[in-house]
């Protein structure tokens, strides 16, 4: 994660493009430099462009601006057939006019009053902009991961003096300088005091002036004339090459001559053109020139980012296994790209770079190439750094680095809070406006139209008898539709997310309800369930969806007038609806809030409404006549599994023995019973069953066969699980068999994690519990960025730490030709790596590859097309893959060094604490306000902090560590 914060940023985009191809962007940016916010024109030479491009910085003149220089300077054309970034800053009042505080010296402001040969008058409020060239390069380092070793400056006039101080101030940041029509110009004792052995830091200069400029005089005048002592110059060559008083003139082209001053190394040249003109050359292709002498220039200051060296972006729990995996590419679309690891290994402070650890990476499976990714793998552990800070992967020899990440127990927070802020952006009928929504992605109020959300009609019968209001909900994916069946799985991921772990879920989300004294998952969560109320009928059954006919969609979504149909209520719906409603209930009734109490019990009505209609309709299918869009339909085993998980949370909700009943003769149907089988597609189905056996007053034996039958699926009988984990199967350490690599297969990824994590939630297996932790953390870093593309599978998220974010998705909203295609807002979770990737049969173009004809874990490209390339198999987010993402980061966030309680009990009881995690001597423990936990043994913890009450029972104790 990098330390730098930037606090706005604004990126659009001036050019919109339709499809993936390499098209070069022009936008606009701002950031904020100095506590004010600058902005600045950029140019992209591909709409998608790769890691470790070369970046030059180009500064207009005085009264210029950066969009006016781009237009003329022909750097752009450059970039595009060369392969690197521009970007063009833009001066602010300086002085009483527009441009940069280019006077050379230390002084805050622009010059200072008294100085002879300074800005006159002064203007000590002037910007820093040496300041804002370094946070600059640092912007387009974190969004663009550009090489930050080749770094150049060109300026034309003013920016060409701008250009000269940055020579003086930035040499460790700026590789060369090429200043056009301009000289150098600052405070003498500055100047005397830079241009001496022991300051001056030698630097390649190429200045380009017309020998008869009548704006800013020629470094020689008049010109030509006998080689002398040339400002500045020769000041440069003096301390560079000895050459004080000298240089080589040759003909450039017949019309520009080339003098040299210094002839290697660090070069230093004056190009002099024989006309008058203070304007931008026409003698020759100066954008071109610039290029050509800058390029051959880099920094050593910076370990270059390789992707071979793959990190969690973000960071680890200090309590995590941490292993950095280190790749060598065999097969698949970067064969080419081999890399073998030097045999020591550093983790180094980002701040000091000072070593903190050093050892040996060791090769996986003793050297084979892993199949699922074609890659040869080396594994470096680095679990015992602990303490917590900013910190990197270093290979010293070949000057190799990782993605900056961060250790320490809040790690995840932001990110956390981030993804849950999907579902905010995901809102059907809510504007999206700031302070909630960041700019640029605002939006007003959707589908409030005529026969839309608030005036939806009867797909069978559009008459205006049938108009019903279901306004609310989210979006499903990247359509706008709204599917009953599809919440199934989001809605009991992100319940079981905030009943294992509410700590993590706090009330600063920054969305509308933020501060309101609840959880702001469970205020999302509530938006959700108010639209499921709303589908709901009077007799308790749900209606299955609400959906355009076809597939039409309009970006953004206020602009769309689509009419919107509902379909007819079914068992998929209902079922749905009683198991999510009894499970949010149970979550509204514990909190303290009367308002939310009583919403919970509303909640229990319409679970029970559902309920009953769905046992007296077991089998009603929904009939998708008259919507093109998919029918949400299921199978009778799903039917069945929903209301037996319906069952467990109403019984748990109520303490009716009627729900028991029903479960207990039917759960052994459910496949993890059938089939002795537990596997990552009905993670959510197997979630329900293990509720029931937390549950006092569950049956003995029913709930005994749950749990054995689960824990011995993930210990032993399925070779997926943990026995996947210990041969170590995975070179990436998140295994999936083949065959379950299909779409959406980062949320298979988040469910296989959460079902390690759950064995710990229901303290099985104790003798595991350190294994099934680390196996649920490899999917979390999995996903962050520890794969064969080096992704971190969730979208843009630079800005928090994710800086080699995916940038691009399948979205109606933010799709392709939008001006978001390349922009969208932060931490929507992809599809994820699947070979089964297709183009529809429409398609005529080339082999697709990536992601076609590649290793599983490489069949991924990020790219959003429509039809018919079909990027949706890969790159189209979706509700239940973003729950699924959250309860898995949750889970994840339980393995600190604290140990809170969530309701009164047994100190030994799991479900005492978050996450089900009993404290241990490394503890911090926190009993929360309104707890009493009682001890009736001998426990541990490292220190206490008790809000609430400590009763100790039967000579109960507790050990107190330092």
């Amino acid at each position: 994660m990098r330390s730098i914060r930037f606090i706005a940023f604004v990126i659009s985009f001036l050019v919109a493009y339709r499809s993936w191809s390499q098209n070069p962007v022009n936008g606009t940016g701002s950031l904020s430099s100095g506590g004010r916010t600058r902005t600045f024109s950029y140019h992209l030479p591909t709409n998608l462009p790769k890691d470790n491009l070369a970046l030059v910085i180009a500064y207009h003149g005085d009264g210029g601006t950066g969009a006016g220089f781009q237009a003329y300077a022909g750097l752009d054309a450059v970039a595009n057939t060369q392969n690197f970034m521009v970007v063009y800053p833009d001066a602010v009042t300086v002085g009483g006019s527009l441009q940069f505080n280019k006077y050379a010296d230390t002084a805050p402001g622009f010059g200072t009053p008294g100085d002879p040969n300074g800005p006159n008058p002064a203007d000590p409020t002037a910007p820093d902009d040496v300041r804002f060239t370094s946070d600059l390069i640092d912007y387009f380092a974190q969004l663009y991961r550009i090489n930050r070793n080749r770094v150049y400056a060109t300026g034309h006039s003013g920016g060409g003096f701008m250009c000269y101080f940055l020579s003086m101030a930035l040499p460790n940041k700026i590789a060369a300088f090429a200043p056009v029509a301009a000289s150098l110009w600052g405070n003498d004792n500055y100047l005397n005091t830079y241009f001496s052995a022991n300051i001056y830091k030698p630097v390649p200069i190429l200045h380009i002036h017309s020998k008869g400029d009548p704006t800013v005089d020629a470094p020689i005048i008049p010109y030509p004339k006998t080689p002398a002592y040339v400002w500045p110059l020769s000041n440069y060559s003096g301390l560079t090459c000895n050459n004080w008083s000298s240089y080589t003139t040759t003909a450039f082209n017949p019309n520009v001559d080339s003098l040299t001053f210094c002839g290697s190394g660090k070069k230093v040249v004056l190009l002099m053109t024989k006309d008058a003109t203070h304007g931008w050359s026409s003698q020759f292709n100066v954008a071109q020139t610039i290029w050509n002498f800058a390029k051959g220039y880099q920094l050593t200051t910076y370990p270059e980012v390789d992707n071979h060296l793959k990190v969690d972006q973000f960071g680890y729990l200090p309590l995590a296994r941490k292993i950095a995996v280190i790749s060598s590419p065999q097969t698949g679309y970067n064969a080419t790209e081999t890399f073998t690891p030097s045999n020591y290994y550093q983790i180094r402070k980002a701040s000091n770079d000072a070593v903190v650890l050093r050892g040996t990476p060791v090769a996986w499976n003793v050297g084979t190439t892993h199949t699922q990714s074609g890659d040869k793998v080396w594994w470096f552990d680095f679990s015992a750094v602990q303490e917590a800070g900013q910190y990197y992967v270093y290979d010293s020899l070949q000057r190799k680095r990782s993605y900056t990440f961060e250790i320490g127990n809040t790690v995840y927070q932001p990110v956390l809070k981030q993804a849950a802020r999907v579902f905010f952006y995901q809102r059907s009928g809510l504007a999206k406006q700031a302070p909630y929504a960041q700019a640029p992605w605002t939006d007003g109020a959707a589908f409030l139209g005529a026969q839309q959300d608030t005036d939806c009609r009867l797909v069978s019968n559009t008459a205006a008898a049938t108009s019903q209001d279901l306004q609310g909900g989210w979006f499903d994916a990247g359509d706008y539709n709204k599917y009953v069946p599809f919440t199934y799985g989001p809605l009991v991921d992100m319940l079981l997310a905030y009943q294992e772990n509410p700590v993590v879920w706090t009330d600063d989300f920054a969305i509308p309800e933020s501060g309101n004294g609840i959880p702001d998952l469970l205020d999302e969560v509530k938006w959700e369930l108010d639209w499921l109320r709303r589908m709901q009928q009077p007799n308790g059954s749900l209606l299955h969806k609400v959906s355009v006919t076809d597939f039409s969609a309009t970006s953004p979504p206020s602009a769309d007038t689509h009419f919107r149909r509902y379909g007819a209520a079914s068992t998929d719906a209902t079922a749905t609806g009683a198991a999510v409603f009894a499970l949010a209930a149970i979550q509204f009734k514990s909190l303290s809030s009367p308002q939310m109490q009583t919403y919970g019990n509303t909640l229990q009505t319409a679970a029970i409404n559902a309920y009953n209609w769905a046992a007296s309709n077991p089998a009603v299918l929904f009939n998708n006549t008259g919507f093109q869009s998919v029918a949400a339909t299921y199978t009778d085993h799903d039917r069945l599994a929903r209301r037996v998980a319906a069952a467990a949370f109403l019984f748990v909700l109520t303490g009716d023995n009627s729900y028991r009943t029903f479960f207990d003769a039917n759960y052994s149907q459910i496949h993890l019973i059938q089939w002795g089988f537990a596997y990552p597609f009905e993670a959510t189905y197997q979630d329900a069953l293990l509720y029931y056996a937390r549950a006092p007053g569950a049956t003995t034996s029913v709930k005994n066969a749950i749990l054995s039958a689960y824990t011995a699926s993930l210990k032993t009988s399925n070779s997926d699980n943990l026995p996947a984990y210990l041969n170590q199967s995975d070179a990436y350490r998140a295994y999936l068999k083949n065959d379950n690599y299909t779409w959406g297969s980062n949320e298979t990824k988040a469910h296989q994690g959460a079902m390690f994590f759950s064995m710990n939630i229901y303290n099985q297996d104790v003798a595991n519990k350190t294994n099934y932790r680390d196996a649920g953390m490899g999917f979390i870093h999995y996903l962050h960025g520890v794969n064969p593309t080096a992704y971190c599978y969730l979208t843009n998220m630079g800005t928090y730490g994710g800086e080699f974010s995916v940038p691009t998705m399948y979205h109606s909203w933010f799709g392709d030709g939008t001006i978001f295609d390349v922009n969208p807002p932060p931490a929507y979770l992809m599809g994820g790596a699947n070979p089964t990737y297709a183009p529809d049969a429409a398609y005529s173009g080339p082999v697709i590859s990536p992601p076609q004809n590649q290793p599983v874990q490489k069949s991924y490209k990020a790219w959003n097309t429509s039809y018919p390339e079909n990027s949706w198999q890969l790159n189209e987010p979706a509700i239940y893959s973003q729950g699924a993402y959250l309860r898995l980061l949750a889970q994840t966030m339980c393995y600190t060094d604290n140990a809170t309680s969530v309701k009164s009990g047994n100190w030994n009881d799991p479900f005492t604490w978050a996450c089900g995690r009993i404290p241990s001597s490394i503890d911090r423990v926190v009993i929360q306000q309104s707890h009493v936990v009682m001890i009736d043994a001998a426990v541990n913890a490292k220190k206490l902090d008790v809000k609430g009450k400590l009763t100790f029972l039967n000579g109960g104790k507790l050990n107190l560590g330092n």
